[in-house]
């Protein structure tokens, strides 16, 4: 009898780990899936056509902008130090970007990117980066 009750717990104690591992598996495919989303729509985002010439005397810093805003959308953002660091060097080139010419031709810039960002996470980093450059005003190259 004894016998009979260790081989049902065993057989209960497996049928519950074969779920738990579908249901990591399931979970595993879904983070996957999202990942690759993610990773489209960043590789969706082409700065290479991006017209800084436009800028003037200001290409430079139409370009540093331009390259943060690339870095910060391939960074990870799960990490709260690099979130702020991304932060930081989207709001300090935007800053540069506006000293450098207006806040208008700066708005611009900033809407073609937000225009071509997908991910949602992306965009509140940026605008965060660009309120933070408004409070601050103030350019450190």
């Amino acid at each position: 009898m004894k016998k009979v009750i260790a081989s049902v717990a065993i057989v209960l104690a497996l049928s519950g780990c074969e779920e738990a591992n579908k249901a990591i598996d399931q979970a595993q495919e879904a983070a996957n899936s999202a990942v690759d989303s993610i990773q489209d729509k960043v590789d969706s985002v082409d700065f290479s056509e991006l017209n800084v010439d436009a800028f003037g005397g200001a290409a430079e810093s139409a370009k540093e902008f331009a390259a943060s805003v690339e870095e910060a959308l391939s960074a990870d953002l799960t990490n709260a130090a690099v979130f702020e660091d991304m932060q930081d060097k989207v709001a300090n080139s935007y800053a540069c970007l506006v000293d450098a010419t207006s806040e208008s031709t700066a708005e611009k810039l900033l809407n073609q990117f937000m225009s071509a960002i997908g991910n949602e996470d992306n965009r509140s980093l940026i605008e965060k980066g660009v309120e933070k450059a408004k409070a601050a005003q103030e350019c450190v190259m």
